[in-house]
């Protein structure tokens, strides 16, 4: 994939998203010495371009009573590579999955209410035709969970 190119304001306008979604292109426009057209024009190119992915709230998981989470490494039979995935995608509390390097085929996160949810979570990833075995790590704290990405 070839690099793209991004100007001044296309850098801030994406650190001023990433901060705050909520802005409209107006308020955007006004921060950045643009008009609002130009701000909702260059928001589309980089969603075009597929800079941005989508624009989301944030949400506090721990305020809707999700307060474990959970690291639940896996190694799997690789001639059941797809079917593992089909099924692990299904489950809700799986928040994310990396496919990684290593003695483990996956790294997954998981977001649950409490220790019962997680050990239901983890008999049914074990249960999973071709899944050979799992590591679990809970998360005692969270020091720093970042996602903005800017480019170079």
């Amino acid at each position: 994939m070839p690099e793209l190119e991004f100007d001044h304001i296309d850098r801030e306008l994406l650190n001023m998203l990433q901060e705050n979604a909520e802005l409209t292109y107006a308020e955007l426009g006004k921060k950045l010495g643009i008009s609002p057209s130009t701000v909702y024009m260059r928001v589309k190119r980089l969603k075009e371009r597929g800079v941005i992915k989508r624009i989301v709230a944030e949400v506090n998981p721990e305020v809707l009573g999700y307060r474990l989470r959970s690291l639940v490494f896996v190694s799997i039979d690789v001639k059941k590579y797809n079917s593992v995935v089909k099924e692990l995608v299904k489950i809700p509390q799986v928040k994310v999955i990396y496919d990684i390097t290593g003695e483990w085929t996956f790294a997954l996160e998981v977001l649950v209410r409490d220790h019962k949810e997680l050990s239901e979570l983890l008999d049914r990833v074990g249960g999973i035709d071709g899944v050979q075995q799992t590591s679990t790590a809970v998360v005692l704290r969270v020091i720093k969970e970042h996602r903005k990405v800017l480019p170079p």
